[in-house]
Protein backbone atom coordinates (compact mmCIF):
# COMPACT_ATOMS: atom_id res chain seq x y z
CA UNK A 1 0.00 0.00 0.00
CA UNK A 2 1.24 3.65 -0.60
CA UNK A 3 0.10 6.41 0.98
CA UNK A 4 1.33 10.16 -0.76
CA UNK A 5 1.16 13.18 1.28
CA UNK A 6 1.17 16.21 -1.35
CA UNK A 7 1.81 19.33 0.83
CA UNK A 8 0.17 22.18 -0.82
CA UNK A 9 -0.19 24.97 1.53
CA UNK A 10 2.86 26.63 3.26
CA UNK A 11 2.41 29.70 6.07
CA UNK A 12 4.85 30.41 8.74
CA UNK A 13 2.88 28.55 11.45
CA UNK A 14 2.08 25.09 9.49
CA UNK A 15 2.15 23.23 6.18
CA UNK A 16 -1.17 21.97 5.32
CA UNK A 17 -1.71 18.97 2.43
CA UNK A 18 -4.03 16.22 1.14
CA UNK A 19 -3.43 12.80 1.84
CA UNK A 20 -3.83 10.14 -1.16
CA UNK A 21 -3.99 6.14 -0.70
CA UNK A 22 -2.88 4.44 -3.28
CA UNK A 23 -3.35 7.52 -5.59
CA UNK A 24 -7.34 8.79 -4.21
CA UNK A 25 -7.45 11.48 -2.02
CA UNK A 26 -8.48 10.23 1.34
CA UNK A 27 -7.75 13.39 3.27
CA UNK A 28 -6.66 16.92 4.12
CA UNK A 29 -3.26 16.87 6.29
CA UNK A 30 -1.68 19.44 8.73
CA UNK A 31 1.60 19.38 9.78
CA UNK A 32 4.87 21.77 11.73
CA UNK A 33 5.99 24.48 8.89
CA UNK A 34 8.66 23.47 6.81
CA UNK A 35 10.66 26.20 8.71
CA UNK A 36 11.65 25.39 12.26
CA UNK A 37 10.60 27.82 14.62
CA UNK A 38 10.37 28.21 18.43
CA UNK A 39 7.25 26.17 18.40
CA UNK A 40 8.19 23.77 16.34
CA UNK A 41 12.31 23.78 16.54
CA UNK A 42 12.38 20.77 13.89
CA UNK A 43 9.80 21.80 11.49
CA UNK A 44 8.19 19.36 9.52
CA UNK A 45 9.79 16.14 8.52
CA UNK A 46 11.97 15.85 5.46
CA UNK A 47 10.24 14.86 2.36
CA UNK A 48 10.93 11.09 1.33
CA UNK A 49 9.71 8.09 1.76
CA UNK A 50 9.11 6.08 5.23
CA UNK A 51 8.01 2.73 5.68
CA UNK A 52 4.73 2.58 8.23
CA UNK A 53 3.54 0.25 10.56
CA UNK A 54 0.32 0.39 12.83
CA UNK A 55 1.96 -0.01 16.23
CA UNK A 56 0.17 0.89 19.74
CA UNK A 57 1.16 4.42 20.58
CA UNK A 58 2.72 4.66 24.29
CA UNK A 59 1.96 8.45 24.69
CA UNK A 60 -1.52 8.54 22.87
CA UNK A 61 -2.23 4.95 24.19
CA UNK A 62 -4.01 3.89 20.78
CA UNK A 63 -3.05 1.86 17.43
CA UNK A 64 -1.90 4.89 15.49
CA UNK A 65 0.49 4.55 12.23
CA UNK A 66 4.43 5.19 12.75
CA UNK A 67 6.88 6.36 10.15
CA UNK A 68 10.10 4.74 10.49
CA UNK A 69 13.73 5.83 9.53
CA UNK A 70 12.79 9.64 9.79
CA UNK A 71 15.81 11.81 9.91
CA UNK A 72 16.13 13.82 13.01
CA UNK A 73 12.93 12.45 13.90
CA UNK A 74 11.66 9.99 16.49
CA UNK A 75 7.95 8.68 16.99
CA UNK A 76 6.33 10.60 14.00
CA UNK A 77 2.92 8.80 14.19
CA UNK A 78 0.01 10.16 12.00
CA UNK A 79 -3.28 10.52 14.18
CA UNK A 80 -5.68 13.16 15.06
CA UNK A 81 -5.52 16.92 16.04
CA UNK A 82 -7.33 19.74 14.90
CA UNK A 83 -4.92 22.76 14.70
CA UNK A 84 -1.37 23.42 14.56
CA UNK A 85 -1.07 23.45 18.14
CA UNK A 86 -1.93 19.57 18.33
CA UNK A 87 1.33 18.29 16.39
CA UNK A 88 4.85 18.22 17.66
CA UNK A 89 5.81 17.02 14.68
CA UNK A 90 3.35 14.36 13.71
CA UNK A 91 0.78 14.41 10.59
CA UNK A 92 -2.46 15.35 11.65
CA UNK A 93 -5.31 13.64 9.69
CA UNK A 94 -9.10 15.45 9.19
CA UNK A 95 -11.16 17.40 6.82
CA UNK A 96 -9.72 21.44 6.40
CA UNK A 97 -12.09 24.02 7.69
CA UNK A 98 -12.13 27.23 9.21
CA UNK A 99 -9.51 29.50 9.23
CA UNK A 100 -8.61 32.86 11.16
CA UNK A 101 -5.91 35.93 10.61
CA UNK A 102 -2.06 34.93 10.38
CA UNK A 103 0.36 35.46 7.91
CA UNK A 104 0.57 33.30 5.00
CA UNK A 105 2.61 31.90 2.18
CA UNK A 106 1.71 29.62 -0.66
CA UNK A 107 5.20 28.24 -1.04
CA UNK A 108 8.02 26.93 1.49
CA UNK A 109 10.73 29.33 -0.56
CA UNK A 110 8.29 32.92 0.35
CA UNK A 111 7.97 32.00 3.81
CA UNK A 112 8.46 35.98 4.39
CA UNK A 113 5.01 36.94 2.93
CA UNK A 114 3.40 39.55 5.18
CA UNK A 115 -0.11 38.78 3.65
CA UNK A 116 -3.08 37.42 6.26
CA UNK A 117 -4.83 34.16 6.25
CA UNK A 118 -6.81 32.28 8.44
CA UNK A 119 -5.69 29.65 10.91
CA UNK A 120 -6.10 26.40 9.65
CA UNK A 121 -8.72 23.80 11.70
CA UNK A 122 -8.81 20.24 10.58
CA UNK A 123 -12.70 18.71 11.65
CA UNK A 124 -13.55 14.92 11.38
CA UNK A 125 -10.34 14.29 12.65
CA UNK A 126 -10.58 11.56 14.56
CA UNK A 127 -12.85 9.76 12.62
CA UNK A 128 -10.23 10.28 10.27
CA UNK A 129 -7.66 8.66 12.12
CA UNK A 130 -9.75 5.95 12.46
CA UNK A 131 -10.65 4.81 9.21
CA UNK A 132 -7.16 5.56 8.06
CA UNK A 133 -5.96 3.21 10.93
CA UNK A 134 -8.42 1.02 9.71
CA UNK A 135 -7.09 0.43 6.17
CA UNK A 136 -3.93 0.50 7.45
CA UNK A 137 -4.45 -2.63 9.95
CA UNK A 138 -6.52 -4.31 7.01
CA UNK A 139 -3.12 -4.11 4.86
CA UNK A 140 -1.07 -5.44 7.46
CA UNK A 141 -2.59 -8.18 7.89
CA UNK A 142 -2.18 -9.03 4.69
CA UNK A 143 1.24 -9.03 5.30
CA UNK A 144 1.04 -5.69 2.86
CA UNK A 145 4.17 -3.27 3.14
CA UNK A 146 3.05 0.29 3.70
CA UNK A 147 5.40 3.48 2.63
CA UNK A 148 4.43 7.05 2.36
CA UNK A 149 5.90 9.16 -0.20
CA UNK A 150 5.89 12.79 1.38
CA UNK A 151 6.71 15.63 -0.91
CA UNK A 152 6.28 18.78 -2.07
CA UNK A 153 3.27 20.20 -4.58
CA UNK A 154 6.44 22.01 -6.60
CA UNK A 155 7.88 18.18 -6.99
CA UNK A 156 4.98 16.65 -8.01
CA UNK A 157 3.96 15.73 -11.37
CA UNK A 158 1.48 18.27 -12.42
CA UNK A 159 -2.05 16.46 -12.15
CA UNK A 160 -5.31 17.39 -10.56
CA UNK A 161 -2.99 16.85 -7.13
CA UNK A 162 -0.72 19.54 -8.14
CA UNK A 163 -0.10 23.34 -6.12
CA UNK A 164 -3.59 24.00 -4.08
CA UNK A 165 -4.53 27.21 -5.10
CA UNK A 166 -7.68 27.62 -3.21
CA UNK A 167 -6.07 28.84 0.05
CA UNK A 168 -7.43 32.28 0.78
CA UNK A 169 -5.48 35.31 1.27
CA UNK A 170 -7.33 38.36 2.58
CA UNK A 171 -6.34 41.54 2.10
Amino acid sequence: MLLTLIRDTFTPAETLGKLLIDGKIFCDTLEPPIVPNAQHPKGAIPEGWYKIQVTRSPKIGRLLPLLYYVPGFDGIRIHAGNNRDHTSGCILVGELGARASSPASSSPSDMSTPSTYTVPTLYSSRRTEEALTKELIKAQNNHEEIYIDITDCERYPSSEHACNTEFSIEN
